[in-house]
Formats: C-alpha cells, sequence, structure tokens
C-alpha cells in the first residue's frame, strides 16, 4: 500500500492532468469564457475599470453585458487574477485558464484538510480525489462550460474560508477563525457575489455553543463585518465611478429570483436532475440517510456540513435563472459525505453493505460522466479552423471591423475594435 503522504499527491497530480488536458483548447469558449477573457485583457491596462468594449466607437446599451463597455456582471477577483496570468504567459487561451486550474488543485487539497475533521486519512485523501478528477469543476478550470475560470476562483475562495471554518473543534473557534472566514467569504463574494457568504453561515451553526451564545453572535457578526469591507470597498468604487452601470448591477443581483423572463426553460426540479447528473443519484438516498443521522446525534458539526451540501440547493431552486455548475458550491461536502458512506459502519453488516454499494454507484457515476466530459471516446476538435484563422490576421491597432461572427474573441486576440453587425447607417450614429 501506498503512504497516505503519496495517495495526496497522486490524487492532486491526477486532476492536475485532467486539468491541463481539458484546458487546450485552442480556442475561446462562447459561454462565458470569451468574456471574462477579453475583460481580463482590458483590465491590464487598467485595473479598477473593468471594460468589455474598452474604446466603442458605436451606441451601447449598458444593460446589455455582452456588448456593453463598462462590464460589471462579474465581481473583479477572478478576472484580476486572469489579468496577472495574461500579463505574466502572454495572451493566449490557457493563460486564462491558469487562475482556475491552481485555483481548483488548491480547493482540492483544502477539501482533504476540512474532511480529516470528520473523517479518517484514507477517507480525506478520497475526498480530495473526488473534487481533483469531478467533470464539471475540471471542465469548469478549462473554461469549457459557464462561469469557466471565475467559478473555479470562486470555489477556492469557499472552500478557503471553509478550512477556518471547520480548523477548530466545534464550540471552540479562535477569533483568527472568525477574522480570516470573514476575509475570505469576503473575497468569495469578490468572485461571485451573494453565494459567497455561505460560509458565514457554516461558522456560525459549526461553532454554535448555547452556552457562549452571545460571544460567538457578536464574533460571527464581526467575520460578516470584516466580509462587507471587502466586498463593499468595490461595490463604492463602482458607484463613485460608475453609477449607472452599479446601480443596474446592484438590481441585477436580486433579478434571478423575481424575473421569470431571463430564463423560462429554468424548471423548478432542473437542480434535483443536475444533482443527480453530477453527483450520482443514490448521493440523493446517502445525503438524506446523513441528514437523519445529523437529527438523531444533535450534531453542530455534522449540521454545518449537511447545510453546506443541502443549502445552495434549496436556495438557487428558488431562483429562475438555473445553471447546474452553481452546484459545485456544495461538491466539497458531498464528497466528504459520500466518502464517509464508502466505509461507514453500521449496526448490521448488511446495512453497512448496503451504504458502501450505494456510495460506489454514485463514485461510478461521477467517474462515467469524467470520461464522457473527457471526449476520449468521441474527440473533440480542440482547434477549430475559425480560431485558427481569426489568430493569422493582421490588423493595425484601432482597426474597426464589422460583420464579424467571432467579435468578442477578434478584440481579445487583437486590439481593435469589432461587432457582429454590420456598420450602422451614417444617420443612425451617435456616440455611446
Amino acid at each position: 500500500m501506498f503512504p497516505n503522504r503519496v495517495l495526496l499527491i497522486m490524487s492532486l497530480a491526477l486532476g492536475i492532468v485532467l486539468k491541463i488536458f481539458v484546458a487546450r483548447d485552442a480556442y475561446l469558449h462562447q459561454w462565458d469564457e470569451r468574456f471574462h477573457a477579453l475583460v481580463a485583457k482590458n483590465l491590464i491596462e487598467d485595473p479598477f475599470r473593468p471594460t468589455l468594449y474598452k474604446r466603442p466607437v458605436e451606441q451601447y446599451d449598458y444593460r446589455d453585458w455582452t456588448r456593453n463597455h463598462v462590464w460589471l456582471s462579474k465581481p473583479p477577483v477572478p478576472l484580476w487574477l486572469m489579468a496577472i496570468s495574461i500579463h505574466t504567459f502572454g495572451l493566449s487561451e490557457f493563460a486564462v485558464r491558469v487562475p482556475g486550474i491552481i485555483a481548483s488543485i488548491i480547493a482540492a487539497l483544502l477539501t482533504y484538510c476540512i474532511a480529516r475533521r470528520f473523517l479518517g486519512e484514507r477517507q480525506a485523501i478520497f475526498s480530495s480525489l473526488l473534487y481533483a478528477v469531478h467533470p464539471v469543476i475540471t471542465d469548469l478550470a478549462g473554461g469549457r462550460v459557464s462561469s469557466d475560470g471565475v467559478e473555479s476562483v470562486f470555489l477556492f475562495f469557499i472552500v478557503l474560508s471553509c478550512y477556518f471554518v471547520f480548523r477548530d473543534p466545534p464550540g471552540k473557534p479562535r477569533t483568527s477563525s472568525y477574522l480570516l472566514t470573514g476575509a475570505f467569504s469576503g473575497l468569495a463574494v469578490l468572485s461571485k457575489w451573494q453565494p459567497g457568504l455561505l460560509p458565514i453561515v457554516l461558522l456560525f451553526v459549526y461553532h454554535f455553543e448555547p452556552r457562549s451564545l452571545a460571544r460567538h453572535f457578536w464574533f460571527t457578526f464581526l467575520a460578516f463585518l470584516v466580509s462587507a469591507v471587502i466586498f463593499g470597498a468595490w461595490i463604492l468604487h463602482c458607484f463613485i465611478q460608475f453609477e449607472t452601470e452599479a446601480q443596474y448591477m446592484m438590481k441585477a443581483l436580486f433579478t434571478p429570483f423575481v424575473d421569470e423572463s431571463i430564463n423560462p426553460d429554468g424548471k423548478w426540479y432542473s437542480y434535483l436532475t443536475d444533482f443527480g447528473n453530477y453527483f450520482g443519484y443514490t448521493t440523493f438516498l446517502l445525503t438524506g440517510v446523513f441528514a437523519y443521522s445529523v437529527l438523531k446525534k444533535k450534531s453542530f458539526g455534522s449540521l454545518a456540513l449537511l447545510i453546506w451540501a443541502l443549502l445552495p440547493l434549496f436556495i438557487f431552486s428558488m431562483a429562475e435563472v438555473k445553471r447546474g455548475t452553481y452546484l459545485m458550491i456544495s461538491a466539497p461536502a458531498i464528497f466528504i459525505i459520500l466518502s464517509y458512506f464508502l466505509t461507514a459502519k453500521s449496526s448490521s453488516d448488511m446495512l453497512s453493505r448496503f451504504y458502501s454499494a450505494a456510495g460506489l454507484i454514485s463514485v461510478i457515476s461521477i467517474l462515467i460522466l469524467t470520461v464522457e466530459k473527457l471526449h476520449i471516446f468521441n474527440p473533440k476538435d480542440t482547434i477549430p479552423a475559425w480560431s485558427a484563422e481569426l489568430k493569422t490576421r493582421q490588423y493595425a491597432p484601432g482597426t474597426v471591423i464589422y460583420n464579424e461572427p467571432h467579435y468578442i474573441e477578434a478584440m481579445f486576440y487583437h486590439n481593435i475594435v469589432a461587432y457582429d453587425g454590420e456598420k450602422p447607417s451614417e444617420h443612425s450614429l451617435s456616440k455611446p
């Protein structure tokens, strides 16, 4: 048998290999990587002014995030990291993906650290392995699915914040745990807004102690204040510098819960289906058994883990906008629960075997999805003709082109202004 340290290193190494394999696509993916890449490129010139069209020559609607000027659709931290990577490694698709790959692997290691609070060493390593190889998490790091590397960086800050939630025994948190949970939660908010506050909820539950409730409440509130100072500084900057766009941004943060027109295909059960597809349908059963165990033992520590696994599913299901990748915020907790049941001991050997079999079925489901998403049996075109042709074009800096179907990519690869429509007639032109 391999030593535990070697097994952990092998798990992380496998995750790195898979993510680099996926990240080799020599083009920017349509949703949402190409927009993030262009904004990140523009941030190199002005880090505190995120723009899509850096210098638009036609009129634009600030409400259209695919064609506007000042771009506040995503918070700045992941985009800053992409900008640093592009500046360091050069203008390429892989440079855009480097922060997501690194963030994803570190998050896998942090999942191991958190799992050790609940599980044995080998089980904790397996939890880390599941994070390292999970197909959706891998696709995010490689930019292939919605939210791409932005989501990977967000998940990293969520897991890092949760590490400080769970690093101390339940009910015995250090003051630094409150402060660091709040700080990294603030950076999570600056990666993907409101869901970044989840670790503060877990902090309150995990360390709930009736005998020192008042102190715990105020220190949890202090953690929130630390978080609020961090993300509030960016929001204040946006209102000072881009008031109109900032007002629309704040309104849009709550639109997914009230506007049925923005995603008419979203169903109330969409996330239940995504949950089963991404984590295995037997995981529903195992999570239910875990919930029963938590209620029976009245353990606040395990309750926090259960909330981490299920609260996002409940809250996101209430929103009209539904993206399966949003469920990845729960992934570390789900992997820890799965790892627990793979070797769970029950009052009867038959029940223990049943739990282990259900956990194994979930793991097999994840592995099958991994193989499918790697496109091993149906090879994926990693260098489409349009991308290769677009990169070979020669433009003078500042050139304006029209009728370019890949207008975002054109502006990423070249210092030009590009539009996907025809040039408007002279009488319709107006200053943006």
